[in-house]
């Protein structure tokens, strides 16, 4: 076999063998980024309706979330992020003159979640709280509105992206509102270790073959033909 041959063969298996790399890598990228990706949920409450009442408490059971001690209804006060109904808590020992701070009621799920935040408005500034493997972690501080015009609809990033099993919100009860609760459900888990064997293999068979041309060039001819 000539030099200029040889010299092409190894062109070729060792382009084959980064193709081959490539692909693999692309491939198990997009799976990962895919299963990554869980769908945002986002609920508005527009399906709940307190007529003929002008608001009232929230289902024991509201698409599988508990909202213990909140109420519902068109909000006539502050401004809902979208549509007309929001969520608010009743004043701190029912007294409207009461504005010492305080934590709203729990909102529970019975499977953990991916809570990534709300939208506020109002005159209490607030704070999220979530409980996460038994340990507290706080969003950033969303602050009071400025003088008295409340301020309108403000989306509250949670800050944390891990799995939590409640959610609480901490202000001047009675004086925000919130509404397109956000979360997203957890994330599958992909099985690491068939990915982990492939791209073993891949590995080593693209060693195998590159060490195969510099032995043996016409083997390495005979395997590209075939």
């Amino acid at each position: 076999m000539s030099k200029v041959r040889l010299a092409r063969v190894r062109r070729r298996c060792n382009h084959t063998t980064m193709n081959t790399l490539q692909i693999f890598a692309l491939c198990t990228t997009l799976s990962m980024t895919c299963l990554a990706n869980a769908q945002t949920v986002v609920l508005n409450f527009e399906d709940l309706n307190p007529e003929p009442a002008a608001f009232d408490t929230m289902p024991v059971e509201y698409n599988g979330f508990s909202f213990a001690g909140w109420y519902y209804g068109p909000d006539e006060f502050y401004t809902p992020a979208s549509g007309s109904i929001d969520l608010f808590s009743d004043y701190l020992n029912g007294d409207p003159d009461d504005y010492t701070q305080s934590w709203s009621g729990a909102i529970t799920r019975s499977k953990p979640f991916v809570f990534e935040g709300a939208w506020f408005s109002g005159y209490s500034g607030v704070m999220i709280g979530m409980l996460a493997d038994g340990k507290t972690r706080f969003s950033h501080w969303l602050p009071d509105a400025v003088g008295d015009i409340p301020y309108g609809p403000t989306f509250l990033a949670s800050g944390y992206s891990g799995l939590v099993d409640r959610v609480w919100v901490y202000g001047v009860q009675g004086y925000y509102a919130m509404d397109d609760f956000t979360y997203s459900e957890a994330a599958p888990v992909p099985e690491p270790a068939s990915g982990a064997l492939l791209l073993a293999g891949l590995i080593a068979y693209a060693a195998k073959r590159r060490y195969s041309a510099n032995r043996n060039p016409a083997d390495a001819t005979h395997s590209i033909l075939l």
